[in-house]
């Protein structure tokens, strides 16, 4: 096996995670940094890349990096190049990533919004088939995305293909990051989740909330936001497996069969209803890393 690494990138709105994967997809000297510093330092772009340079000072020694892997909570596209969007890391919309990272680092970079790599780890580590239809449904700060389709990411006529969490909730009222009104991510990810923590559990640690009050009707109008997201996805593709994960969903005490339950009323008998597939995806924090070197080295 030749001793070449990928440095992957799980770029969130918060922190960046980072580390060198190799081709038996283990993820080495993996690290954390801030990218809400990096937001408010006027040039996201090259506070990222500085700070990948000087990652890679400290750990790449003599090893071979064939590329570097980046994910995004972003909006991206068809092209793969550029972001459209990116509501939670300000800065870079418009930017061509892999042209700005390459005349920085001089390494070869692929771009792509984070959900696709977190679903393709899924795939590979679950040796799911190729054939046919993979969903993956991500529920965290808001609500990612992705679809492979005979073993290839679907990303639509403009690279948009996916923006499940912009499904609009009738009657909605709440202000979305997009610009949108009513957005279902704005129901049933971790903003609305910090926002009932706030308003009805102010003594409750957030980490606690469905450990402490899945029952409530709050907690289980949040649940069921959730299914009609996971529903509306299953009852338009059909598809041959789904994964539903996210930190939302790892949480202490979450109702994953309530969500089953709620999911199956949503959807449309007898089928797709009568025969989900439907996986729990594991959650730990080097994922996001390992699925975007598995990305390269397939």
């Amino acid at each position: 096996m030749t001793k070449d690494y990928v440095l992957g990138l799980d770029i969130g709105g918060t922190n960046v995670r980072m580390g060198l994967v190799d081709r038996s997809y283990k993820a080495h000297c993996v690290e954390v940094v801030s990218s809400r510093a990096m937001s408010g330092s006027g040039n996201t772009i090259k506070a990222l890349t500085d700070s990948i340079r000087d990652y890679l000072k400290r750990n790449a020694g003599d090893k071979e990096i064939i590329a570097v892997s980046a994910g995004f909570p972003s909006v991206i596209d068809r092209d793969r190049k550029k972001i459209f969007s990116s509501t939670n890391l300000t800065g870079i919309d418009g930017v061509d990533v892999p042209n700005e990272f390459f005349k920085a680092l001089n390494i070869k970079t692929v771009i792509e919004h984070d959900a696709y790599y977190l679903l393709l780890y899924d795939m590979i580590s679950n040796k799911i088939e190729t054939e046919g239809a993979v969903m993956g449904i991500y529920f965290g700060t808001g609500l990612g995305n992705a679809m492979y389709i005979n073993g290839r990411p679907y990303i639509g006529k403009h690279g948009t293909a996916c923006e499940l969490g912009h499904l609009a909730v009738p009657g909605g009222t709440r202000k979305c990051s997009c610009g949108n009104t009513g957005c279902i991510e704005m129901y049933s990810c971790g903003k609305a989740l910090e926002r009932i923590a706030e308003e009805k559990y102010p003594e409750t640690e957030l980490s606690d909330i469905f450990l402490m009050h899945a029952d409530d009707a709050e907690m289980d109008s949040f649940v069921d936001h959730m299914a009609i997201a996971v529903s509306a996805e299953l009852n338009i593709m059909d598809p041959d497996c789904m994964f539903i994960g996210g930190g939302l969903v790892n949480m202490k005490g979450f109702p994953k069969e309530k969500l089953l339950s709620y999911v199956y009323e949503h959807t449309r008998k007898p089928y797709p209803a009568d025969d989900l597939n439907i996986k729990f995806s594991d959650n730990f924090p080097e994922k996001g890393i390992i699925g975007a070197a598995m990305a390269v080295f397939n």
